[in-house]
């Protein structure tokens, strides 16, 4: 199955961890008492959405503006209705095309706050690059469905239906932001529709892995501050020879992780990330991706999360280096 991305329109999101205050971009939680579970911790259970329009940087722009205006914001959301009922189902030529609208599920909102991106800090909205790390992601994001594709390699581990790494609360395709999660006493587990990853935290305070051990989604390790769970993840592997189709994402040993998740009310749960990596940013950056269980206010289709049969029937592999080659002969 090959998968797509938008990367115009500031149509994609991302999720970073920041202070256990309210998030910027979340609903109030008013009176409405927050739900436990039988043994007393806030509780996480159920099946919740990112999906959103806000993007996870802030469009130039939009440079100097924090918040959309009510108007904007429905602008926005108008144009996204129209813009995709215009091309549904209709491909450029000498392309195959895309998903039609049905699979769809990017959401049709902003966030509540209105913000211009997910990034909430730095205050400018933007991923703080360093300059060489910047120079390369821009290469690598102007690569994507260019090629050239000489191997299986050279198709990003997304068309590969390996993984878009972490963090997957971030929206960054236009479908599949659904996430079942479960809960124990000792354990916090999450589905993510894409893929079919599945997330197993640990709470009961044991140590990381040996800092040797390096996984494609790392290894996270849960606790509890207050109401807000924060889940550190370390012990990325060293895949930094693949193609990923979100550069930042890419897993590599230096990137840290770690995430907060705070239950608001019946429908919300304030979701933050704070990425660190020195050797990529100038600093730690934040995102704010508020999720809710009320999946119709974010215009998605709602349901229960289904198999994610990624590799079964997946014609991106052959079908692109098979043009490749045909393209050589010619």
């Amino acid at each position: 199955m090959k998968h797509l991305h938008i990367a115009s329109m500031a149509l994609s999101a991302v999720v970073v961890v920041c202070s256990p205050l309210r998030v910027a971009g979340a609903e109030s939680p008013g009176n409405q008492p927050v739900p436990l579970t039988p043994w007393g911790d806030p509780d996480l259970r159920g099946v919740w959405t990112t999906a959103t329009l806000t993007p996870l940087e802030r469009p130039r722009s939009l440079e100097a503006q924090d918040l959309l205006s009510d108007a904007q914001a429905a602008d926005l959301e108008r144009q996204t209705v129209d813009q995709r009922a215009a091309s549904d189902g209709v491909a450029r030529a000498g392309s195959v095309g895309g998903y039609n609208q049905v699979w769809m599920d990017g959401g049709t909102k902003t966030t509540g706050s209105r913000r211009t991106s997910l990034i909430v800090d730095p205050e400018d909205g933007r991923i703080p690059w360093k300059p060489r790390a910047g120079v390369e992601n821009e290469k690598e994001r102007r690569r994507y469905g260019v090629g050239p594709y000489e191997t299986w390699t050279d198709l990003d581990t997304g068309d590969r239906c390996i993984t878009d790494g972490l963090p997957n609360m971030v929206p960054i395709q236009p479908y599949n932001m659904n996430f079942r999660i479960v809960q124990t006493e000792d354990h916090v587990a999450y589905l993510h529709e894409m893929y079919h990853e599945v997330r197993i935290i640990p709470l009961d305070g044991r140590p990381h892995l040996d800092l040797r051990i390096g996984q494609w989604l790392g290894d996270a390790r849960g606790w509890w501050e207050g109401e807000t769970l924060v889940v550190e993840t370390t012990n990325f592997a060293d895949l930094t020879q693949y193609y990923w189709s979100s550069p930042w994402r890419k897993a590599r040993p230096t990137f840290r992780l770690v995430e907060r998740f705070r239950r608001l009310d019946a429908e919300t749960i304030d979701y933050r990330m704070t990425v660190e990596d020195p050797t990529m940013f100038t600093q730690p950056w934040t995102v704010s991706a508020p999720m809710t269980t009320n999946q119709a206010s974010r215009g998605v289709t709602p349901g229960p999360v289904l198999e994610y049969a990624c590799h079964e029937g997946n014609y991106a592999m052959p079908n692109v280096l098979g043009g490749a080659r045909a393209a050589e002969a010619e």
